[in-house]
Protein backbone atom coordinates (compact mmCIF):
# COMPACT_ATOMS: atom_id res chain seq x y z
CA UNK A 1 0.00 0.00 0.00
CA UNK A 2 1.33 3.08 -0.45
CA UNK A 3 1.10 6.14 2.10
CA UNK A 4 1.03 9.54 0.96
CA UNK A 5 1.80 11.45 4.30
CA UNK A 6 0.64 14.86 3.33
CA UNK A 7 -2.41 13.67 1.87
CA UNK A 8 -3.43 11.21 4.09
CA UNK A 9 -2.81 14.55 6.95
CA UNK A 10 -5.03 16.64 4.88
CA UNK A 11 -7.46 14.36 4.61
CA UNK A 12 -7.41 13.58 8.67
CA UNK A 13 -7.16 16.79 9.16
CA UNK A 14 -10.52 17.82 6.94
CA UNK A 15 -12.68 14.12 8.42
CA UNK A 16 -11.86 15.33 11.62
CA UNK A 17 -13.34 18.85 11.74
CA UNK A 18 -16.27 17.65 9.71
CA UNK A 19 -16.93 14.06 11.03
CA UNK A 20 -21.15 14.20 10.98
CA UNK A 21 -22.49 10.81 11.14
CA UNK A 22 -24.77 10.57 14.65
CA UNK A 23 -22.14 7.07 15.68
CA UNK A 24 -18.95 9.56 15.63
CA UNK A 25 -17.75 9.66 18.97
CA UNK A 26 -17.49 13.65 20.50
CA UNK A 27 -15.11 13.20 23.10
CA UNK A 28 -13.64 9.93 22.99
CA UNK A 29 -10.13 10.12 20.72
CA UNK A 30 -11.25 8.11 17.28
CA UNK A 31 -9.92 8.52 13.41
CA UNK A 32 -12.55 9.76 10.77
CA UNK A 33 -11.86 6.65 8.06
CA UNK A 34 -9.74 3.44 8.68
CA UNK A 35 -8.81 1.24 11.74
CA UNK A 36 -7.94 2.63 14.84
CA UNK A 37 -5.98 0.47 16.57
CA UNK A 38 -5.04 0.63 20.00
CA UNK A 39 -2.31 3.04 21.92
CA UNK A 40 1.54 2.34 21.22
CA UNK A 41 3.15 5.20 22.99
CA UNK A 42 2.39 7.96 25.65
CA UNK A 43 4.67 10.22 26.73
CA UNK A 44 5.43 13.86 28.04
CA UNK A 45 8.02 15.55 26.35
CA UNK A 46 8.43 19.11 25.43
CA UNK A 47 5.46 20.83 27.88
CA UNK A 48 2.75 18.23 26.15
CA UNK A 49 2.11 14.96 26.01
CA UNK A 50 2.26 12.65 22.68
CA UNK A 51 -0.03 9.95 21.96
CA UNK A 52 1.00 7.13 19.70
CA UNK A 53 -1.79 4.81 18.34
CA UNK A 54 -1.76 2.45 15.23
CA UNK A 55 -4.02 3.06 12.26
CA UNK A 56 -4.52 1.66 9.07
CA UNK A 57 -5.90 4.40 6.71
CA UNK A 58 -6.91 2.15 3.55
CA UNK A 59 -9.54 0.15 4.98
CA UNK A 60 -11.15 -1.01 8.30
CA UNK A 61 -8.96 -4.29 8.18
CA UNK A 62 -6.56 -4.82 11.45
CA UNK A 63 -3.59 -4.64 8.65
CA UNK A 64 -1.58 -2.45 6.93
CA UNK A 65 -0.87 -0.41 10.05
CA UNK A 66 1.24 2.71 10.65
CA UNK A 67 1.15 5.02 13.52
CA UNK A 68 -0.37 8.60 14.18
CA UNK A 69 0.57 11.09 16.88
CA UNK A 70 -1.73 12.95 19.19
CA UNK A 71 -0.43 15.84 20.96
CA UNK A 72 -2.66 17.56 23.81
CA UNK A 73 -1.41 19.43 27.18
CA UNK A 74 -5.28 19.14 28.77
CA UNK A 75 -6.60 15.49 27.52
CA UNK A 76 -9.61 18.09 26.10
CA UNK A 77 -7.58 19.76 23.69
CA UNK A 78 -5.50 18.32 21.23
CA UNK A 79 -3.45 18.55 17.65
CA UNK A 80 -4.27 17.18 14.66
CA UNK A 81 -3.72 13.96 14.51
CA UNK A 82 -0.62 13.37 12.18
CA UNK A 83 1.03 9.96 10.19
CA UNK A 84 4.00 9.31 11.42
CA UNK A 85 5.59 6.12 11.32
CA UNK A 86 4.94 3.39 8.27
CA UNK A 87 5.96 0.66 6.60
CA UNK A 88 8.67 1.85 4.30
CA UNK A 89 11.55 -1.34 4.11
CA UNK A 90 12.05 -5.14 4.62
CA UNK A 91 12.11 -4.61 8.40
CA UNK A 92 8.31 -3.64 8.82
CA UNK A 93 6.47 -4.45 4.97
CA UNK A 94 3.63 -6.18 6.81
CA UNK A 95 3.21 -3.02 9.40
CA UNK A 96 4.13 -1.40 12.63
CA UNK A 97 3.32 -3.30 15.25
CA UNK A 98 3.63 -2.65 19.26
CA UNK A 99 5.77 -1.03 20.77
CA UNK A 100 6.29 2.11 23.06
CA UNK A 101 7.81 5.76 23.48
CA UNK A 102 10.27 6.96 25.73
CA UNK A 103 12.30 10.13 26.47
CA UNK A 104 16.60 9.09 26.39
CA UNK A 105 19.51 11.86 25.56
CA UNK A 106 16.44 14.63 25.49
CA UNK A 107 14.99 12.93 22.33
CA UNK A 108 11.59 10.65 21.95
CA UNK A 109 12.37 7.96 20.99
CA UNK A 110 10.07 4.56 19.81
CA UNK A 111 10.89 1.02 19.88
CA UNK A 112 8.15 -0.86 17.73
CA UNK A 113 7.76 -4.42 16.30
CA UNK A 114 8.48 -4.81 12.96
CA UNK A 115 5.80 -6.76 10.86
CA UNK A 116 7.28 -9.19 8.31
CA UNK A 117 7.24 -12.75 6.87
CA UNK A 118 9.94 -14.97 5.02
CA UNK A 119 8.94 -18.13 3.69
CA UNK A 120 5.49 -17.76 4.61
CA UNK A 121 6.27 -17.33 8.30
CA UNK A 122 6.37 -14.30 10.44
CA UNK A 123 9.67 -12.93 11.43
CA UNK A 124 9.11 -10.30 13.48
CA UNK A 125 11.80 -7.23 14.57
CA UNK A 126 12.57 -5.04 17.37
CA UNK A 127 13.00 -1.41 15.95
CA UNK A 128 14.20 1.82 17.29
CA UNK A 129 13.57 4.90 15.85
CA UNK A 130 13.64 9.03 16.82
CA UNK A 131 11.17 11.27 16.20
CA UNK A 132 12.79 14.33 13.94
CA UNK A 133 12.17 17.87 13.60
CA UNK A 134 10.20 17.61 10.75
CA UNK A 135 7.31 15.46 12.88
CA UNK A 136 8.32 12.11 11.52
CA UNK A 137 10.07 8.98 13.39
CA UNK A 138 13.47 8.28 11.54
CA UNK A 139 14.01 4.40 12.05
CA UNK A 140 17.61 3.93 13.42
CA UNK A 141 18.21 0.08 13.59
CA UNK A 142 17.04 -3.05 14.16
CA UNK A 143 18.09 -3.73 18.14
CA UNK A 144 16.67 -7.45 18.24
CA UNK A 145 16.57 -8.98 14.95
CA UNK A 146 14.32 -12.13 16.24
CA UNK A 147 12.77 -14.38 19.06
CA UNK A 148 15.07 -16.44 20.93
CA UNK A 149 15.39 -20.06 20.44
CA UNK A 150 12.56 -21.54 22.30
CA UNK A 151 10.29 -19.15 21.46
CA UNK A 152 7.35 -19.32 18.44
CA UNK A 153 6.86 -16.27 16.13
CA UNK A 154 4.52 -14.43 18.44
CA UNK A 155 7.30 -11.82 19.63
CA UNK A 156 6.42 -8.38 19.79
CA UNK A 157 5.62 -5.42 21.83
CA UNK A 158 8.62 -3.88 23.11
CA UNK A 159 8.44 -2.06 26.64
CA UNK A 160 11.29 0.18 27.77
CA UNK A 161 12.47 0.75 30.90
CA UNK A 162 15.44 1.33 33.24
CA UNK A 163 16.05 0.16 36.79
CA UNK A 164 19.64 1.18 38.98
CA UNK A 165 20.69 2.85 35.66
CA UNK A 166 20.21 0.04 33.19
CA UNK A 167 18.09 0.09 30.34
CA UNK A 168 15.71 -3.35 29.51
CA UNK A 169 12.91 -4.13 27.66
CA UNK A 170 10.09 -6.36 28.05
CA UNK A 171 8.57 -8.33 24.91
CA UNK A 172 5.11 -10.28 25.02
CA UNK A 173 5.78 -13.98 23.47
CA UNK A 174 4.92 -17.45 23.41
CA UNK A 175 6.62 -20.51 24.26
CA UNK A 176 7.27 -23.18 22.04
CA UNK A 177 6.15 -25.73 20.59
CA UNK A 178 2.96 -24.12 18.96
CA UNK A 179 0.23 -26.75 19.24
CA UNK A 180 1.42 -26.80 23.27
CA UNK A 181 2.12 -23.08 23.60
CA UNK A 182 1.88 -21.10 26.83
CA UNK A 183 2.14 -17.42 26.80
CA UNK A 184 4.99 -15.35 28.84
CA UNK A 185 7.52 -12.61 28.78
CA UNK A 186 10.91 -12.26 27.60
CA UNK A 187 13.36 -10.00 29.42
CA UNK A 188 16.32 -8.33 27.42
CA UNK A 189 18.92 -5.79 28.60
CA UNK A 190 21.13 -3.35 26.96
CA UNK A 191 24.58 -3.62 26.85
CA UNK A 192 26.76 -0.66 24.71
CA UNK A 193 23.47 -0.04 22.78
CA UNK A 194 22.12 -3.78 21.97
CA UNK A 195 19.52 -5.18 23.92
CA UNK A 196 20.88 -9.50 24.64
CA UNK A 197 18.24 -11.90 26.11
CA UNK A 198 18.20 -12.51 29.39
CA UNK A 199 15.76 -15.09 29.77
CA UNK A 200 12.43 -15.64 30.36
CA UNK A 201 10.26 -13.63 33.17
CA UNK A 202 9.29 -16.13 35.90
CA UNK A 203 5.84 -15.77 37.28
CA UNK A 204 3.58 -18.06 39.82
CA UNK A 205 1.01 -18.52 37.20
CA UNK A 206 1.99 -21.37 35.07
CA UNK A 207 0.23 -21.99 32.08
CA UNK A 208 -2.19 -18.63 31.93
CA UNK A 209 -3.25 -18.05 28.25
CA UNK A 210 -1.47 -19.03 24.86
CA UNK A 211 0.36 -15.31 24.03
CA UNK A 212 0.83 -12.52 26.30
CA UNK A 213 1.09 -9.47 24.67
CA UNK A 214 1.96 -5.52 25.39
CA UNK A 215 3.52 -5.94 28.58
CA UNK A 216 4.83 -2.59 30.70
CA UNK A 217 6.35 -2.65 33.94
CA UNK A 218 5.34 0.49 36.46
CA UNK A 219 6.33 1.31 40.25
CA UNK A 220 3.97 2.15 42.96
CA UNK A 221 5.81 3.24 45.84
CA UNK A 222 7.62 -0.18 47.37
CA UNK A 223 5.66 -2.25 44.82
CA UNK A 224 5.90 -3.43 40.89
CA UNK A 225 3.09 -3.93 38.89
CA UNK A 226 3.34 -5.65 35.81
CA UNK A 227 0.86 -4.90 33.11
CA UNK A 228 -0.12 -7.83 30.13
CA UNK A 229 -2.64 -9.31 27.49
CA UNK A 230 -2.92 -12.37 27.55
CA UNK A 231 -4.91 -14.66 24.73
CA UNK A 232 -6.25 -18.36 25.37
CA UNK A 233 -7.89 -18.05 28.77
CA UNK A 234 -11.03 -19.89 29.42
CA UNK A 235 -14.13 -17.78 30.84
CA UNK A 236 -15.20 -18.46 34.46
CA UNK A 237 -18.29 -16.70 36.13
CA UNK A 238 -17.09 -13.50 36.73
CA UNK A 239 -13.90 -13.49 35.10
CA UNK A 240 -12.14 -13.40 32.07
CA UNK A 241 -15.70 -13.36 29.91
CA UNK A 242 -14.10 -11.65 26.74
CA UNK A 243 -12.55 -13.66 23.95
CA UNK A 244 -8.99 -11.73 25.05
CA UNK A 245 -8.10 -10.38 28.63
CA UNK A 246 -5.99 -7.28 29.67
CA UNK A 247 -4.98 -6.88 33.42
CA UNK A 248 -1.52 -7.03 35.89
CA UNK A 249 -0.46 -8.45 38.93
CA UNK A 250 1.07 -6.89 41.47
CA UNK A 251 4.40 -8.05 43.35
CA UNK A 252 8.12 -7.61 43.54
CA UNK A 253 9.94 -8.07 40.50
CA UNK A 254 13.73 -9.20 41.10
CA UNK A 255 16.00 -8.49 37.75
CA UNK A 256 18.81 -10.55 38.50
CA UNK A 257 16.46 -13.92 39.61
CA UNK A 258 14.32 -12.79 36.08
CA UNK A 259 11.47 -13.57 38.60
CA UNK A 260 8.23 -11.75 39.58
CA UNK A 261 6.31 -12.28 43.04
CA UNK A 262 2.95 -11.42 42.90
CA UNK A 263 -0.94 -11.88 43.97
CA UNK A 264 -3.68 -13.25 41.24
CA UNK A 265 -4.26 -11.50 37.90
CA UNK A 266 -6.50 -8.60 38.22
CA UNK A 267 -8.42 -7.58 35.21
CA UNK A 268 -8.34 -3.98 33.80
CA UNK A 269 -11.66 -3.80 32.86
CA UNK A 270 -14.90 -5.64 32.60
CA UNK A 271 -16.64 -4.15 29.73
CA UNK A 272 -17.39 -5.94 26.29
CA UNK A 273 -14.27 -3.72 24.40
CA UNK A 274 -11.62 -3.20 26.21
CA UNK A 275 -7.86 -4.78 25.11
CA UNK A 276 -4.10 -3.92 24.92
CA UNK A 277 -4.29 -0.83 27.55
CA UNK A 278 -1.13 1.48 27.67
CA UNK A 279 -0.13 3.48 30.59
CA UNK A 280 2.73 6.21 30.81
CA UNK A 281 4.04 8.49 33.83
CA UNK A 282 4.13 11.94 34.25
CA UNK A 283 6.05 13.54 37.27
CA UNK A 284 4.88 10.66 39.16
CA UNK A 285 1.26 10.34 37.64
CA UNK A 286 0.45 6.95 36.09
CA UNK A 287 -1.97 7.23 32.69
CA UNK A 288 -3.95 4.92 30.91
CA UNK A 289 -5.51 5.00 27.35
CA UNK A 290 -7.19 1.30 26.13
CA UNK A 291 -8.77 0.34 23.08
CA UNK A 292 -12.31 0.25 22.92
CA UNK A 293 -12.26 -2.94 20.57
CA UNK A 294 -12.20 -7.01 20.90
CA UNK A 295 -9.92 -8.59 18.20
CA UNK A 296 -11.80 -10.67 15.67
CA UNK A 297 -14.77 -8.96 16.44
CA UNK A 298 -15.21 -7.25 13.46
CA UNK A 299 -19.32 -8.05 13.17
CA UNK A 300 -19.87 -6.41 16.68
CA UNK A 301 -18.86 -2.84 15.22
CA UNK A 302 -21.18 -1.47 12.35
CA UNK A 303 -19.18 1.29 11.60
CA UNK A 304 -17.30 -0.46 9.97
CA UNK A 305 -20.05 0.10 6.91
CA UNK A 306 -19.33 3.34 7.18
CA UNK A 307 -15.73 3.37 6.60
CA UNK A 308 -14.39 3.48 10.59
CA UNK A 309 -13.39 0.93 13.09
CA UNK A 310 -12.81 1.47 16.75
CA UNK A 311 -11.88 4.45 19.47
CA UNK A 312 -10.05 4.85 22.38
CA UNK A 313 -10.91 5.23 25.93
CA UNK A 314 -10.89 8.46 28.08
CA UNK A 315 -7.68 8.95 30.11
CA UNK A 316 -7.66 7.20 33.30
CA UNK A 317 -5.22 7.86 36.42
CA UNK A 318 -4.49 5.22 38.33
CA UNK A 319 -3.39 4.61 42.04
CA UNK A 320 -2.72 1.15 44.08
CA UNK A 321 -4.41 1.04 47.14
CA UNK A 322 -4.42 -2.59 49.03
CA UNK A 323 -2.95 -4.52 46.22
CA UNK A 324 -5.74 -3.36 43.67
CA UNK A 325 -5.33 -0.85 40.98
CA UNK A 326 -8.14 1.53 40.99
CA UNK A 327 -8.97 3.70 38.03
CA UNK A 328 -10.28 7.32 37.65
CA UNK A 329 -11.34 9.74 35.07
CA UNK A 330 -8.25 12.00 34.42
CA UNK A 331 -9.08 15.51 36.54
CA UNK A 332 -8.73 17.45 33.53
CA UNK A 333 -11.70 15.88 32.23
CA UNK A 334 -14.05 18.23 34.38
CA UNK A 335 -13.30 20.93 31.38
CA UNK A 336 -15.67 19.05 29.39
CA UNK A 337 -18.49 19.57 31.38
CA UNK A 338 -21.07 22.31 30.33
CA UNK A 339 -21.74 24.31 33.15
CA UNK A 340 -25.13 25.60 32.77
CA UNK A 341 -26.25 22.28 32.19
CA UNK A 342 -25.27 21.14 35.73
CA UNK A 343 -28.63 19.56 37.32
CA UNK A 344 -28.45 17.75 40.43
CA UNK A 345 -30.11 14.34 40.44
CA UNK A 346 -31.51 13.76 44.27
CA UNK A 347 -34.08 11.44 45.91
CA UNK A 348 -34.76 10.60 49.25
CA UNK A 349 -37.24 7.22 50.23
CA UNK A 350 -37.99 6.67 46.48
CA UNK A 351 -38.09 3.32 44.45
CA UNK A 352 -37.15 5.00 41.67
CA UNK A 353 -35.97 7.92 39.16
CA UNK A 354 -35.99 9.10 35.40
CA UNK A 355 -34.35 11.86 33.78
CA UNK A 356 -33.48 12.64 29.87
CA UNK A 357 -29.80 13.08 29.20
CA UNK A 358 -27.99 14.72 25.93
CA UNK A 359 -26.62 12.76 23.24
CA UNK A 360 -23.01 13.13 25.23
CA UNK A 361 -23.46 13.10 29.20
CA UNK A 362 -21.83 12.53 32.32
CA UNK A 363 -22.97 11.04 35.54
CA UNK A 364 -21.61 11.53 39.18
CA UNK A 365 -24.22 9.38 41.51
CA UNK A 366 -24.14 7.70 45.14
CA UNK A 367 -26.83 6.02 46.03
CA UNK A 368 -27.47 5.04 49.24
CA UNK A 369 -29.28 1.86 49.39
CA UNK A 370 -31.01 1.47 52.43
CA UNK A 371 -33.38 -1.66 52.99
CA UNK A 372 -33.08 -1.76 48.80
CA UNK A 373 -31.37 -5.00 47.54
CA UNK A 374 -31.33 -4.82 44.20
CA UNK A 375 -30.89 -1.76 41.59
CA UNK A 376 -31.74 -1.58 38.16
CA UNK A 377 -29.99 0.74 35.81
CA UNK A 378 -31.02 1.30 32.53
CA UNK A 379 -29.85 3.61 29.67
CA UNK A 380 -33.06 3.84 27.02
CA UNK A 381 -32.34 4.45 22.92
CA UNK A 382 -35.58 4.95 22.16
CA UNK A 383 -37.13 1.23 22.41
CA UNK A 384 -33.81 -0.45 22.90
CA UNK A 385 -32.01 -0.14 26.41
CA UNK A 386 -28.75 -1.04 28.02
CA UNK A 387 -29.04 -2.56 31.39
CA UNK A 388 -26.83 -2.28 34.46
CA UNK A 389 -28.10 -4.22 37.86
CA UNK A 390 -26.38 -4.87 40.60
CA UNK A 391 -27.35 -7.76 43.35
CA UNK A 392 -26.72 -6.67 47.19
CA UNK A 393 -27.09 -10.16 48.26
CA UNK A 394 -25.06 -11.64 46.16
CA UNK A 395 -22.58 -8.53 45.27
CA UNK A 396 -22.95 -9.43 41.55
CA UNK A 397 -22.80 -6.49 38.85
CA UNK A 398 -24.17 -7.50 35.44
CA UNK A 399 -24.55 -5.38 32.21
CA UNK A 400 -26.61 -6.46 29.35
CA UNK A 401 -26.85 -5.42 25.52
CA UNK A 402 -29.71 -7.77 25.08
CA UNK A 403 -31.68 -5.18 24.10
CA UNK A 404 -29.98 -3.45 21.67
CA UNK A 405 -30.23 -4.09 17.92
CA UNK A 406 -27.25 -3.37 16.43
CA UNK A 407 -23.57 -3.97 16.79
CA UNK A 408 -22.36 -6.30 19.65
CA UNK A 409 -24.35 -8.18 22.44
CA UNK A 410 -24.78 -10.44 25.16
CA UNK A 411 -23.72 -10.01 29.48
CA UNK A 412 -20.73 -9.16 31.48
CA UNK A 413 -20.91 -10.55 35.31
CA UNK A 414 -18.71 -9.57 37.81
CA UNK A 415 -18.65 -9.11 42.31
CA UNK A 416 -18.34 -5.94 43.77
CA UNK A 417 -18.28 -5.28 46.70
CA UNK A 418 -20.73 -2.00 48.62
CA UNK A 419 -20.95 -2.73 52.03
CA UNK A 420 -24.05 0.25 51.78
CA UNK A 421 -24.01 2.53 48.80
CA UNK A 422 -23.32 2.48 45.25
CA UNK A 423 -20.98 4.98 43.76
CA UNK A 424 -21.16 5.26 39.75
CA UNK A 425 -19.42 7.60 37.51
CA UNK A 426 -21.12 7.36 33.84
CA UNK A 427 -19.59 8.49 30.69
CA UNK A 428 -21.87 8.39 27.64
CA UNK A 429 -21.18 9.62 24.30
CA UNK A 430 -22.61 8.81 20.76
CA UNK A 431 -21.28 5.15 21.00
CA UNK A 432 -18.79 5.02 23.79
CA UNK A 433 -19.87 4.24 27.74
CA UNK A 434 -17.62 3.92 30.20
CA UNK A 435 -18.65 3.14 34.32
CA UNK A 436 -16.50 3.54 36.97
CA UNK A 437 -17.52 2.13 39.88
CA UNK A 438 -17.01 2.82 43.51
CA UNK A 439 -14.33 5.24 42.90
CA UNK A 440 -12.47 3.15 40.10
CA UNK A 441 -12.25 -0.14 41.79
CA UNK A 442 -13.74 -1.27 38.89
CA UNK A 443 -14.72 -0.31 35.19
CA UNK A 444 -16.46 -1.00 32.54
CA UNK A 445 -16.04 -0.18 29.22
CA UNK A 446 -18.68 -0.72 26.03
CA UNK A 447 -20.00 0.60 23.03
CA UNK A 448 -23.65 0.54 22.08
CA UNK A 449 -25.03 1.55 18.62
CA UNK A 450 -28.54 2.69 18.77
CA UNK A 451 -30.87 2.07 15.87
CA UNK A 452 -32.20 5.19 16.01
CA UNK A 453 -31.15 8.74 16.72
CA UNK A 454 -31.98 9.59 20.15
CA UNK A 455 -30.41 10.84 22.58
CA UNK A 456 -30.84 8.58 26.31
CA UNK A 457 -33.20 8.17 28.84
CA UNK A 458 -31.37 7.32 32.02
CA UNK A 459 -33.53 5.67 34.54
CA UNK A 460 -32.69 4.06 38.48
CA UNK A 461 -35.06 1.32 39.89
CA UNK A 462 -34.99 -0.42 42.79
CA UNK A 463 -36.63 -3.63 44.79
CA UNK A 464 -37.50 -0.80 47.51
CA UNK A 465 -37.24 2.53 48.26
CA UNK A 466 -33.45 3.56 48.46
CA UNK A 467 -32.46 5.30 51.29
CA UNK A 468 -31.04 8.30 49.50
CA UNK A 469 -29.51 8.93 45.88
CA UNK A 470 -27.25 12.10 45.20
CA UNK A 471 -25.52 12.95 42.43
CA UNK A 472 -25.16 15.48 39.33
CA UNK A 473 -25.48 15.20 35.39
CA UNK A 474 -23.48 17.44 32.72
CA UNK A 475 -23.83 17.61 28.93
CA UNK A 476 -20.26 17.01 28.03
CA UNK A 477 -18.72 19.08 25.20
CA UNK A 478 -16.94 17.25 22.48
CA UNK A 479 -12.97 17.34 22.04
CA UNK A 480 -11.13 20.07 20.33
CA UNK A 481 -9.21 19.46 17.50
CA UNK A 482 -5.90 22.20 16.23
CA UNK A 483 -4.53 24.28 18.37
CA UNK A 484 -3.49 23.24 21.92
CA UNK A 485 -4.48 25.32 25.27
CA UNK A 486 -2.90 25.18 28.19
CA UNK A 487 -5.25 24.31 31.49
CA UNK A 488 -4.66 26.94 33.71
CA UNK A 489 -6.47 25.10 36.39
CA UNK A 490 -5.99 21.91 38.27
CA UNK A 491 -8.58 19.70 38.74
CA UNK A 492 -9.88 17.28 41.66
CA UNK A 493 -11.89 14.70 42.07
Amino acid sequence: MEYDKKELDARLKDELHHAGHRWRNRFHLELPFGFTGSVKGLVFFQGEYHLFCQWNPFSTEDKNKGWVEFKTRDFVYWTDPKLVLWPTDDNDKGGCGSGCAFINGGNLRVFYTGRREEEGKRANRQILGTMTKEGVIRKDMVLIKEQPEGYTDHFQGPHFFVRDSHAYALLGAQAAPADDARGCLLLYREEKGLFHFAGELKTQLGFFGKVWECPALLSFGKHDVLFFSPRGLSDREFDWQNLFQSGYIVGHLSLAGREMIHGKFHELDRGFDFFAPHVGVHEGRALLFGWLSMPHKDEDYPTGEHGWMHALTLPRVLTLKQGKIFSRPAPELKALRVARSARELSGRAVPSLKTELAYCSEILMNIVMGVAQRIKIELRYGREKVKISYNRETDIVEISREGMKLGGRGVRSFKLYTYHSLAMNIFIDRTAIEIFFQNGEEVASFLVFPEEDVAPVFSVEADAPMEKVMGSIWDLDRLRYGELKQQKRKYRF
